[in-house]
Order: structure tokens, then sequence, then C-alpha cells
């Protein structure tokens, strides 16, 4: 009697964790869009990689871990874009990459909610990104600030403020 209740048990949860289906990124159209705001400065993020576990009937199974080339940072201005590679801005050499791993997401009048970690130069923050999914594409938002991962500090923290924009189609 109590193996054919642990079978069923792992019958019932094995299926459970394959109801949410694992997504394929289309990386070469994968992108961050940002806008530094005090600064006027805008660019996108390029070499996004990423593992989508997505069902918006299950959310308590979904999740969302994902890496961004920071040597593909541009702001069409090819002598900005090499000083954010140094070391007092993102350190590329050591930080190759942005990462993102959700902790939570649900559903929003709106669409959906993310919780999670970003990390930036070895510095990681918790942000929250609204999105949505259409169309096999997400698309959310959030505001993170530079101050916040020792890039381009500003003396008042609301003056590193960047608005950030992410569109991950999937295949």
């Amino acid at each position: 009697m109590k193996k054919q209740l642990l079978f069923i048990a792992f019958s019932i949860l094995f299926s459970l964790s394959s109801i949410c289906q694992s997504l394929t990124i289309n990386s070469d159209k994968a992108i961050v869009d940002f806008n530094f705001v005090s600064e006027e400065a805008i660019g996108t993020v390029k070499g996004i990689e990423a593992t989508i576990d997505f069902d918006p009937l299950n959310l308590s199974l979904a999740s969302i871990k994902g890496t961004a080339d920071v040597t593909t940072l541009s702001t069409n201005n090819k002598m900005r874009d090499a000083h954010l590679q140094q070391a007092d801005m993102f350190n590329a050499e050591k930080f190759p990459t942005m990462d993102f791993k959700s902790s939570s997401i649900s559903k929003t009048d709106k669409g959906f909610q993310m919780k999670g970690d970003i990390t930036i130069k070895g510095t990681s923050k918790e942000v929250i990104i609204n999105f949505t999914y259409s169309e096999k594409t997400f698309i959310g938002k959030t505001v993170i600030y530079s101050n916040d991962f020792d890039v381009f500090s500003r003396k008042k923290r609301e003056d590193s403020k960047i608005l950030v924009k992410i569109t991950i189609p999937v295949i």
C-alpha cells in the first residue's frame, strides 16, 4: 500500500513538473533596449541567451533565467561604448555578462509580473519586470539604477535611473 501511494504521489509530481513549457528563444532577435534618462543616452544590449519555462496557466512552475553579453552594449557612440567596457564602468573583461534569474511570476491585469535578481558587475539586486507574452514574444519593462551596480554613479540615485525594455521572441 505504501509503495502504491508513493508511486501515485511521484506520478502526480512528475506530471505537474512537465506541464510548464520549455521555450526556445530566438537569440538573433532578442534585445535589451535602455534609456539612461539623465544622460539622454539610449542604447541596446544583445547576445541574449535564456532558459524559459512558461505556461500562463501554471505560473507556479514558470521560471526565466538569462544572460546578456556586455560586450554587445551599443549607444551608437564608439568612444562611449569603448569606455563602457572598461574596469571603471561595466568591467566587461571581468564581468562579461549581465544575468537575471526569476524568483516568481504572477498574473496582472495588464499581463504578468516577474520578480527576480539582476546581476551586473558582480552585484545582484531584486527587480520587478512587468511583461506581456503574445505572438510568441515576451516584452518586459523595468527600471534599474546605475548607482546600484557601481556603473556611472551619480550623486543622486534618481539621476542614475535607466529605463529598460526587454524583447525576447521565442521559436
